[in-house]
């Protein structure tokens, strides 16, 4: 059975199509928008052997929420302890201050990614 170009219900198949060509690309300007509305800026550092690290990154901004990923082994099992990190402080257009939750020293062979949200 053939589709009719000219159905009598909704367009024919060029109809369909064409609307779905266009859907595709409206949600790609969504995804535009999207990433636009919320810029982000990513990076990665290795924890010394200390209780805090200031993690230098100029596109920080007084209203960014900086989320970091552990990134091998020893910065899993650091995360799994009493020392997790946590952002202590930001401060714009300098960076993040990371900081062990019980104050002692990270091994220092910790590697971590982040990701900056800097809502608008």
């Amino acid at each position: 059975m053939a589709f009719e170009q000219n159905s009598p219900v909704g367009g024919g198949l060029q109809d369909v199509v064409t609307n779905l060509l266009s859907g595709v690309n409206y949600l790609g300007q969504l995804v535009t928008i999207w990433k636009n509305a919320i810029p982000r800026a990513t990076g990665s550092f290795t924890m010394p052997a200390a209780a805090t690290y200031n993690v230098a990154d100029v596109r920080t901004q007084t209203n960014s929420i900086p989320q970091i990923m552990a990134t091998n082994a020893s910065a899993g099992t650091l995360q799994g302890s009493v020392k997790s990190l946590y952002i202590s402080s930001v401060t714009s257009g300098v960076g993040f201050t990371v900081a062990t939750a019980n104050a002692t020293n990270a091994a220092g062979t910790e590697t971590f990614s982040y990701t900056i949200n800097n809502p608008v």
